[in-house]
Parts: structure tokens; C-alpha cells; sequence
């Protein structure tokens, strides 16, 4: 049997809260079990100086569940599992190789963790390597025709540095180009819940962009988060987390952070040649944006999230959101003018912001279930430019100035551990004068041979108000070897 699916609920007996504060019969492992499922969340904590934090009224709806169900990491303090409790499972990882924070959340993506992962001694650190590669065939204005794909072969790493630290990395390679698309230390004794990153990550903003295209459970990134963010969107600074529980079935977290670089990249649409076309750092045709190396700190970039969850009847859980990044210092470059100089015009703002929700559902034994999402996005400030006259004595970069919005909805059924069926539909305006529509529709097929392989069938329709639309059929084969993952966040 495969692996269960992200946001799976497993029906194991009841786990009786501990008679005492003590850490006693307790191996110590830098990670901590905030498990939601069956109605509310457990949380038990032991940091350096063996402080245990019990939550009686939580652990008795706890159900423990397989690894193979974890949808997503938070970065939260450094705390421990019962040894007892390193059960067997149908996955070949331990509980205690999990990842430090564990809470289950709608539609977020398989996790796999392999043979070890950061928590264990027998290898560090933990190494993984996933493959993906597609096989096309796009009839658009601009392509037509058939194309074998490596999208990519990402290697990542991660281990520990001490109790309260720990680090992350991973390097994106395909045909064309080697990029380090993740490097970062996270600090988890600052508090309870709590933690701290610095380096390059993937920016937190909604339920899709701290992921890797490849780990997504659609075919493409949404179009609108393509046009408005980009593909993938790393950014270099700092970021800081905190969740806490709201009563018995209800969890908060918000997370704000500061960047001082910022720039999408990634495998992108079938529709455009070169993959990637997102607004949110890469060229709008011959025009790029440009972010100066270093600025005041009222310039710096920002984003923050704050999200809530909370259980819904006894398998079902509905989460919603907002986000937001702010550029309050940015230009756009290129161009020539007559004298062969690059035209550029700073001084220039932008934001986006987003609102999400979603809902999970799973059968008793975790083999079936539902996500459902919808989220929407609005764009202000200076959204493009263009340029004017280029090579001439008049040439110059008209900035659009103006607002945007679009947003993506999606519907997916998992009707065994195998094989899942979803739709996607995404409308936004682009990012020019007069904001014509653009919308596309995915319907897409994904089935999971082992715990380590997945494939997948697509057929993509794109729909414009300014050309012809475009179709896409896509062949999608993604592996997985070793421990491969990233710290996600819900």
C-alpha cells in the first residue's frame, strides 16, 4: 500500500496524557508532535534545560498518525516524542524522523522523508534527491509542437547544529542552468512555538508559494500566482514564526519577515517559452526589475502571514488566510536610449496582497478525502513598464501605475492512497493598460506507484482576451530518493 495522502486522518487508539510534568521515559529528539486530527491538537515540549510543557485537556483527542500523512513543518521549538510511542507504520520512517512540527492542514503536499532525516545519527545530514521530468505537447499563438522536459533535479540537505539549530539547503539544476534555490539556519529557542530563520527561502504568502513546483499537487503553479509572484520566489533575510492553540480544536500563526533581495524563478507555465513570467521579480518582456543590493531599512522588503484553523466535524479541517509583500523601493530597467544606455526609473512601490481558505475532509481510515481551495489576490502600485521610443533621443519607461486582481480555486478527490483526480481554474488581469483577462483551466490525473514515485496526466486550457487560447497536455514523472523535503509552514 502507498504512502497516505497530505491531510489524511489515521484512526490510532487514544494516547493518555502523562501523570506528571516529567521527562522521564522520554528520548529526547529535537521535534515536536502538534498533530491535528480527530478534533484537537497535543502539544508536549522539552527543551535543552528538560522543561515539559503539558497541555492535559489536549491529549486526550490525540491520534497519532504515520508519516506519511504529514502535510507540512513548523519551526518551533526543539521538543521530544515518547519512545514508546516510535511506532511502525506503512511508511518506512519513524515517528522520530519527522519533521520539528507537525500540524495537518488542507491541501499541502506529500512529504518524503526516507530512510533517515535531520533527527537521526545515522546520517548527517540527511541528503535527498528528487527528479522531475515531463513530456508536452502545447498548441499556443507562440509554440506548438512536442518537447521532452527536465524540469529539474533538485538535491537537498539538512541537519542539525545543535539543540536550537538546525539548517536547510537545496540546489535546483536542469538543461540550462544550476541555481541554489534554498539556504538557510533556523533558531527554535526563543520561545514556545517560536522560531527564527535567516538566509534564502521560499517567501511565506498563501497556501502554495513556500512550495516547490514539483512538490505541488496541481501540474503548474496557479496562473495568477505565476503573473503576480512568480513561478517560485525565494527571498534573502530574516523571518519570524509563532502559532499557538486557540482552545481545543483551533489553531493561530503569523509570521512576519524583512528581505533585502528578491526574485522569482522556477519551472513555469507550458505557455511560455522559457518557463517562468512572473511579475514579482523576473522580465515583463524587455523591461526587468531592479532591486538595489543595498537600502535604507524602511526600504527593505516585507511579507507577513496570519492564518487559523480549526477542526470541522471529526475528519474535516478548514483553514483561512491572509498575506501580504511589499516592495517599497524598487525599478524597472531596460531599454537603450540613443546613446546606448539602459533606461531606468526608480523610486517605485508595489504590493500584493492575498486572501485563502481552505477545506480538507478524509475517511476514518485515511484512504479517501477531499481538498477544496480558493484564493484571491489583488495587485497595487507600479505594476509594469514599457518602453517608449526605445533607441531614440525620446526614449523612456512608462510605468503602469494602476491595481490588479485575480484568483485560483481547485477541487481535488483522492479516492485511494494511489491515485487522485483534481481541477484547477485560475483568472487574473495581467499587469498592463487596460487589464485584459486571462483564464486557465487544468484538469489533472495523479497516481503514486510507490511512496517515491509519482506520475501524472494533465490537459491545461488557456483562454485570452488578447490571443488565441492554448492547450497543453502534459506527462509528469517526479522521484524522490533518500530524504527529500522542505520546511513548509501551514
Amino acid at each position: 500500500m502507498g504512502p497516505a495522502r497530505a491531510g489524511s486522518v489515521k484512526s490510532y487508539p487514544r494516547i493518555e496524557p502523562p501523570t506528571e510534568c516529567s521527562p522521564q521515559g522520554h528520548e529526547l529528539v529535537p521535534l515536536i508532535y502538534f498533530v491535528w486530527g480527530g478534533g484537537a491538537l497535543e502539544g508536549r515540549s522539552i527543551d535543552s534545560t528538560r522543561r515539559l510543557l503539558c497541555v492535559p485537556t489536549l491529549y486526550t483527542k490525540l491520534q497519532m498518525k504515520t508519516i506519511s500523512t504529514i502535510s507540512l513543518c513548523i519551526l518551533v521549538h526543539g521538543l521530544s516524542a515518547p519512545a514508546s510511542h516510535a511506532r511502525a507504520q506503512d511508511g518506512p520512517v519513524a515517528e522520530g524522523n519527522a519533521p520539528v512540527g507537525l500540524l495537518d492542514s488542507p491541501a499541502m503536499p506529500r512529504l518524503y522523508w526516507g530512510q533517515t532525516s535531520r533527527f537521526t545519527n545515522a546520517f548527517n545530514p540527511a541528503i535527498g534527491l528528487a527528479v522531475d521530468g515531463t513530456f508536452s505537447h502545447v498548441e499556443s499563438d507562440d509554440l506548438e509542437g512536442y518537447k521532452f522536459d527536465l524540469n529539474l533535479a533538485e538535491l537537498t540537505m539538512q541537519g542539525p547544529l545543535s539543540p536550537n539549530w538546525w539548517g536547510n539547503f537545496a540546489l535546483e539544476a536542469n538543461t540550462e542552468e544550476v541555481e541554489l534555490s534554498e539556504s538557510a539556519l533556523y533558531y527554535t529557542g526563543i520561545g514556545e512555538r517560536s522560531s527564527l530563520r535567516a538566509g534564502k527561502f521560499f517567501i511565506d504568502f498563501g497556501k502554495q508559494m513556500q512550495i516547490h513546483v514539483h512538490d505541488l499537487s496541481t501540474p503548474q503553479r496557479p496562473a495568477v500566482l505565476r503573473e503576480y509572484l512568480g513561478a517560485e520566489l525565494p527571498g534573502t533575510g530574516v523571518q519570524f514564526d509563532h502559532w499557538s492553540p486557540i482552545g481545543e480544536e483551533t489553531a493561530f500563526r503569523f509570521s512576519a519577515g524583512l528581505f533585502s533581495d528578491m526574485k522569482s524563478h522556477g519551472h513555469g507555465s507550458l505557455f511560455e517559452e522559457g518557463g517562468d513570467h512572473g511579475h514579482g521579480g523576473e522580465d515583463h518582456d524587455e523591461v526587468g526589475m531592479h532591486l538595489e543590493d543595498r537600502r535604507e531599512l524602511s526600504d527593505l522588503i516585507m511579507t507577513a502571514r496570519a492564518t487559523a484553523m480549526k477542526d470541522v466535524g471529526t475528519n474535516g479541517i478548514f483553514q483561512l488566510g491572509t498575506s501580504l509583500r511589499s516592495l517599497p523601493e524598487f525599478g524597472f530597467e531596460g531599454g537603450e536610449d540613443d546613446a546606448g544606455d539602459e533606461l531606468e526609473v526608480d523610486g517605485l512601490d508595489q504590493s500584493v496582497i492575498g486572501f485563502d481558505l481552505s477545506y480538507g475532509w478524509d475517511s476514518d481510515d485515511g484512504t479517501k478525502g477531499w481538498d477544496l481551495g480558493l484564493e484571491f489576490l489583488r495587485m497595487e502600485g507600479a505594476l509594469a513598464a514599457e518602453v517608449v521610443d526605445d533607441g531614440l533621443p525620446t526614449a523612456s519607461l512608462d510605468v503602469y501605475d494602476g491595481s490588479a486582481q485575480g484568483w485560483f480555486a481547485f477541487v481535488e478527490h483522492d479516492w485511494n492512497q494511489q491515485n487522485g483526480f483534481g481541477v484547477m481554474v485560475s483568472a487574473f488581469e495581467h499587469l498592463e493598460e487596460g487589464a485584459p483577462m486571462d483564464t486557465e483551466t487544468s484538469i489533472y490525473w495523479s497516481h503514486y506507484p510507490t511512496e517515491y514515485t509519482r506520475f501524472r496526466v494533465a490537459a491545461i486550457n488557456r483562454e485570452s482576451d488578447e490571443g488565441e487560447d492554448s492547450q497543453a497536455l502534459l506527462f509528469q514523472l517526479t522521484g524522490y530518493f533518500g530524504a527529500h523535503g522542505h520546511p513548509y509552514n501551514w
